[in-house]
């Protein structure tokens, strides 16, 4: 039988190419999704191509709803193998001073606390089986001081959940890792693009490779992560950036560099 992997946040962006890059593996899939009508219509997609999908509804930032959510996959669909939590939400830049405190607590319940929830519930169950494969969406945010304060503070957290995680069940058989994506082409950045709030030239520019990161590109990590190549590999946020991290660093060095482009 075919591994079953619950996805988060699958109905759109990461989440659903992630979908697509598991169903071509021959996956199981489990698109939730705070969207019925998204998680729906990717189920649909999916289907016609001959994978079987399930669409669910699911706010990850309620912890009631999150175990009942595995309560019911489990119990009608079967034991989940792998997870791929790809719910979270964004923020626009501003100083903290700026900061609603409404929009904090809302990021830091989705994208943090929905983290926790989704990975405990999840290796709760993978506990009994002593077998289990997590990945998480981290960010290029997790590395690094950048003007979206609470979004930034969020996804630090998850890398450092991850790291946690890995460890409390590394023992159990049970793989926590996370992707650190950089600015990605989802429809939710493409929106914030149209309404002038994102530059594509500045994004294209600021990573090594000149390069917009879309969705495939993480998820085909994200795959990695998951499978049995990776067996030996946990507690790992692995960037995902078109060399940002690496860009940001040596672009800040203050003097001339001799020969650099040529």
């Amino acid at each position: 039988m075919s591994r079953i992997s619950v996805i988060t946040g699958g109905a759109s962006g990461i989440g659903r190419a992630t979908a697509d890059v598991l169903a071509e593996q021959g996956d199981r899939l489990v698109i939730a999704d705070i969207n019925a009508d998204a998680a729906t219509k990717a189920v649909e997609e999916l289907k016609a191509l001959g994978t079987e999908a399930h669409a669910m509804v699911l706010d990850v930032a309620d912890d009631r709803a999150v175990e009942d959510f595995f309560d019911t996959v489990e119990s009608q669909i079967g034991p989940v193998g792998a997870v791929v939590h790809s719910a979270g939400i964004l923020q626009n830049a501003m100083t903290t001073e700026r900061m609603d405190r409404a929009e904090a607590d809302r990021i830091m319940d989705v994208n943090y606390r929905g983290t926790w929830s989704v990975n405990v519930a999840a290796c709760r169950r993978m506990k009994a089986r002593q077998s289990g494969a997590i990945v998480n969406l981290a960010s290029i945010n997790s590395f690094a001081a950048l003007p979206i304060p609470s979004y930034n503070i969020s996804k630090i957290a998850v890398k450092g959940l991850t790291e946690i995680l890995a460890v409390e069940y590394g023992v159990h058989g049970i793989r926590v890792n996370a992707v650190g994506p950089t600015y990605t082409i989802t429809p939710a950045i493409q929106a914030r693009i149209d309404s002038g709030h994102r530059d594509p030239e500045a994004i294209k520019d600021a990573g090594a490779l000149k390069m917009l990161v879309r969705p495939r590109h993480i998820a085909e990590p994200i795959a990695f992560l998951l499978s049995d190549a990776a067996a030996a590999i946990t507690g790992v946020t692995l960037p995902v950036d078109a060399g940002w991290a690496a860009n940001t660093t040596y672009s800040s060095y203050v003097a001339p560099i001799e020969g650099f482009g040529q």
